[in-house]
Order: C-alpha cells, then sequence, then structure tokens
C-alpha cells in the first residue's frame, strides 16, 4: 500500500463530497451521500465474499487500501455514513466543520505520527494529535473563505474534540466517528451562545 495515496483519497474525497452539498443543497445531497453509502457498502460485503474480487480490488487500488482491510470493510463506507449523517444531523456550517477535520486533520496526524511521532499514547503519537489540531484548525478557518463559518471558539472547540477522538482507542472506525462527535459538540455550543 502506498500511505501516500491512502492520503490524497482521504483528504481529496472529503473536499469533493463537502462541495456536494453545496452544489446540490441539502436534500440532493442527502439522497446522495445515502445512495453512494449503500452502493460502496454492498460492494465492499460483495469483495469480502468473493475472493477473486477482493484480489482484483487490492491489485487495482491497492494505493488506498490498508493491508488489514482484506478480511474486513475498507473505511471509505464509516467515511461515507460520518459525512452523510453529519449533513443530516447538524448545521451545514457545523457539518462542513467536521468534514475538514476529517478530511484534513486525519491526514495531518497520519502523516506526521508517521515521520515525527515519538510520544506514544494508545498506539498514537501525541505528535500526531498536534498535528491534527493544527490542520483541523487550519482548514476550520479557511472555510471562512468561502462564506461558511462558525465563531473561532466554537470551531477551536471543535478541532479539539476532534482530535481527542481521533486520538482515543474508540473501537468505531474514526472515519465515522470523527465528524459526527466534534459536530455534535460544536452543534451544541452553537444553540447554547444562541
Amino acid at each position: 500500500m502506498d500511505p501516500q495515496g491512502r492520503k490524497i483519497y482521504h483528504s481529496i474525497g472529503g473536499a469533493a463530497l463537502l462541495s456536494v452539498y453545496f452544489i446540490l443543497g441539502r436534500e440532493p445531497a442527502l439522497l446522495f451521500y445515502g445512495v453512494l453509502f449503500a452502493v460502496v457498502l454492498v460492494l465492499d460485503i460483495v469483495r469480502l465474499k468473493v475472493p477473486a474480487m477482493n484480489r482484483f480490488v487490492f491489485e487495482r487500488f491497492g494505493s488506498i487500501i490498508r493491508e488489514r482491510e482484506g478480511k474486513r470493510l475498507t473505511g471509505t463506507p464509516p467515511y461515507l455514513l460520518g459525512i452523510g449523517l453529519s449533513f443530516f444531523l447538524f448545521s451545514p456550517e457545523v457539518a462542513a466543520a467536521g468534514v475538514c477535520f476529517l478530511a484534513f486533520g486525519d491526514v495531518a496526524a497520519a502523516i506526521i505520527g508517521q515521520r515525527f511521532g515519538r510520544t506514544k499514547i494508545w498506539g498514537k503519537s501525541l505528535e500526531g494529535t498536534a498535528a491534527f489540531i493544527v490542520a483541523a484548525t487550519t482548514a476550520g478557518f479557511l472555510l471562512h473563505l468561502f462564506g461558511i463559518g462558525l465563531a473561532p471558539w466554537i470551531m477551536l472547540t471543535g478541532a479539539l474534540v476532534a482530535a481527542v477522538v481521533e486520538l482515543l482507542p474508540i473501537p468505531v472506525n474514526d472515519n465515522l466517528v470523527i465528524p459526527v462527535v466534534s459536530g455534535g459538540v460544536m452543534e451544541l455550543l452553537l444553540r447554547l451562545a444562541a
């Protein structure tokens, strides 16, 4: 597996799926996310049941699939579910921030953690967590350039929560948990501040 290919896929996929919401609008985008999630989930399950298909997928897409995903679902279904649920449950600004935390913070944590991570906790590095916070916060602030923004303190709190969620050894795929948990916290803060 080429780790760079997976990271590029993760970031570009998040940015593309984020843009779908603002291009199509709420209902069509939610339908798109739902259908795409269902199709990817079914294909992933079929891949696991049919060894020839599993081999084909690894031969063609090995740069974006982890070796351990040869015997279990890839991270793509929870990624799509996390994004879809975020836009379903939260305001567009909150969901967009949560998606950016996932798309850019998670990738920064992986890159820095693998290269410079020395201080380990729960199998991950504090250096990677710090990179997550920096990248997630930067992405959150950059949303303002597109007219999508939250109060800085809400966005920063969400980025910190997302980083902690990524660090914790939670048994649920962090592609699902990062945007949903950080989004839930930001949505709550947004409502309390209103």
